[in-house]
């Protein structure tokens, strides 16, 4: 496990609100604000490229777990402009979580600049934790390797939850599991890395065939870059 940690957030904008409402205050003042609390390195949007719901993920890097309870984070409550108090409200879902960063393994030699890729592959998992230490072992030594052969593939980052998810809308989302305990984020350079035969093949192995009917929920998304959020100025 190390220090670094990841705000992770679910939004569906629902009926009562429109795209362009939602992203426009997303963009341009929700995200902008979190990059000015210490801490917050960065903050990609994604737009979902399956048929699921939520349809719009948001990921945070944090310089540890801890950013999420600061004063300065704290102190955004207070600063919410009159539009988002009327917005999140009639949103379908807004449900954010802390996770902390447990490994990262990304491909050898890649640019700098090859990172944020265009896609991401969401992974979340319930583990139970009498197959945990099995669990992570396989993960970091045999499954993300064996992804790792997919055309495409950039990177893998692992994380594990801290706390509780929280939904900010009032609401419930009942695609969303409070009990996903694990996250894995794999960065792809393509958007058919499903349909290739080294992806079919890392995920029909005896270990995962071993391992998956241990976990006692699966989760699979498939996301394009939105945008990347800049800090203001």
């Amino acid at each position: 496990m190390t220090d670094s940690a990841l705000l992770f957030v679910w939004a569906e904008v629902g009926p009562d609100a429109s795209a362009d409402e939602f992203n426009d205050w997303y963009d341009n003042e929700h995200g902008p604000l979190r990059l000015t609390v210490p801490g917050f390195k960065n903050a990609i949007r994604y737009k979902a490229t399956d048929d699921k719901t939520p349809s719009w993920l948001a990921l945070y890097d944090l310089d540890s777990p801890s950013v999420f309870t600061s004063e300065p984070y704290k102190g955004l409550a207070g600063k919410a402009s009159d539009r988002e108090k009327a917005l999140v409200p009639r949103l379908a879902v807004l449900n954010r979580a802390v996770y902390q960063k447990i490994s990262e393994q990304t491909k050898p030699g890649l640019p700098a600049d090859a990172l944020p890729t265009k896609y991401v592959f969401v992974v979340n998992n319930t583990v139970p934790p009498e197959v945990e230490d099995e669990y992570n072992r396989w993960y970091d030594e045999e499954h993300i390797p064996d992804v790792a052969k997919v055309p495409g593939w950039h990177r893998a980052r692992r994380f594990k939850l801290v706390g509780q998810p929280a939904e900010l809308t009032g609401k419930k989302d009942p695609s969303i599991k409070e009990e996903y305990n694990y996250l894995c984020l794999h960065y792809f350079d393509r958007d058919d890395y499903r349909t290739l035969p080294e992806f079919i093949a890392s995920i029909q192995t005896p270990a995962m065939k071993k391992i998956g009917p241990s976990l006692t929920a699966i989760n699979l998304r498939r996301f394009v870059i939105h945008k990347d959020i800049q800090k203001p100025e």
